[in-house]
């Protein structure tokens, strides 16, 4: 039997799918880019600048015709599971399982379990529901109004200063970052004070305070945030980094409704998406890169996630085929392939897919059978 589980840090502390399409518009350009101050109980001032790109085209993107089965080999897909189990999988942090949410049966636990990519038995690994950093040493949750990090393999926890609310740690393991919004109830009029700490808890200082917009994570450096949010009521949200140190921030697009923006493992590209704008100019998904110096809306539009450090996947929104596919964007040349023609019995449930850390296979939740299947991807 299926059960619902309402997971604290998959469910509430993420999310992600796209629109549109057309040539690159010009975003208003900012020469000064200076935060409204917070309070000084809270956060320090802002203390740099930063200038926004226009859109240039970085090169004609160019979608390539569907190859045939010979160019394209079909990718091995292969259910992990049975019974139609299960949501919200992704690699275990050594990359030898697949970990999801499920509760088989009303006598095994709800919780986290995971089954070896080679199939067989789906094994239990933890009840608690939460946040794992990236090395799944640590593990970040909410209990009575507090966040507490907890080391996975002895149960020692503390709290840390997040005051229940969501944390994102590092890349390197060592920090936490977290966002702190005023009691405004409209989203785009309230403050937000981005924070960083230590991942025990010390050493936590404000970074920024901006109107509206939220924090994204961190840049793989471990010494910056990726976020949006806007320096006074009267001009559009920018997307940026911000320095956790000096404070230096810099400026990547400006638009209305800037969403689920993330970097490339190496850091040297972002790709967001712009939705629901009115404007099909801009609505749709872009890539920047993280210098400031050029954003550009790509040709195809749909769920994606970045392969390599200059590779992003797209699995487009495609209604009435049989199967879905993937296509391949190449970073420094907006150029589209097909990775994946469309496939039978690949077909996503909502959303509900990761990729493991080398880029080289996939997992999801199939819409057909609600079980988990796996993906090898091709080379490309």
């Amino acid at each position: 039997m299926q059960f619902t589980i309402k997971v604290f840090a998959l469910s509430i502390w993420h999310c992600a799918f796209l629109t549109a399409c057309a040539s690159a518009p010009t975003l208003p350009p900012l020469s000064t880019l200076a935060p409204t101050a917070p309070p000084p109980s809270t956060a320090a001032p802002f203390v740099s600048a930063a200038t926004f790109p226009s859109p240039t085209p970085l090169a004609t993107a160019t979608l390539r015709p569907t190859p045939t089965p010979t160019a394209t080999p079909e990718p091995l897909l292969r259910p992990l599971t049975t019974g139609g189990c299960c949501v919200q999988p992704f690699f275990s942090p050594d990359g030898q399982q697949v970990w999801f949410i499920d509760k088989p049966n009303e006598t095994s636990p709800s919780g986290l379990w995971g089954v070896p990519l080679t199939g067989g038995e789906p094994q239990f690994i933890t009840e608690k529901i939460g946040l794992l950093s990236p090395d799944g040493l640590l593990m970040a949750y909410p209990e009575a109004g507090q966040t507490y990090v907890e080391r996975v393999a002895t149960g020692e926890r503390w709290t840390v200063p997040a005051a229940g609310r969501a944390i994102f740690f590092s890349p390197d393991n060592q920090q936490i970052a977290w966002q702190e919004a005023s009691a405004s109830a409209n989203f785009d009029r309230r403050q937000v004070t981005f924070w960083v700490a230590q991942a025990d808890g010390t050493n936590a200082r404000s970074v920024l305070s901006v109107i509206g917009g939220g924090l994204a994570g961190w840049m793989p450096d471990n010494q910056r945030l990726l976020i949006t949010g806007r320096e006074s009521y009267d001009v559009e949200p920018y997307l940026a980094t911000v320095h956790t140190t000096d404070r230096t921030l810099t400026g990547l697009a400006r638009s209305l409704n800037i969403r689920n923006a993330v970097p490339s493992p190496d850091g040297s590209w972002v790709a967001y998406q712009i939705n629901f704008t009115g404007d099909m100019a801009r609505d749709g998904l872009w890539i920047a890169k993280t210098d400031g110096s050029a954003a550009e809306k790509l040709s195809v539009f749909g769920a994606f996630r970045w392969r390599d450090e200059s590779q992003l996947l797209v699995i487009p929104l495609e209604l009435g085929r049989g199967g879905q596919r993937i296509l391949q964007v190449e970073a420094a040349t907006a150029r589209v392939s097909v990775l994946v023609p469309e496939t039978p019995n690949f077909r996503i449930a909502a959303g509900d897919w990761n990729l493991s850390t080398d880029g080289n296979q996939l997992v999801f939740v199939n819409a057909d059978d609600r079980n988990i299947w796996l993906m090898n991807l091709p080379n490309q």
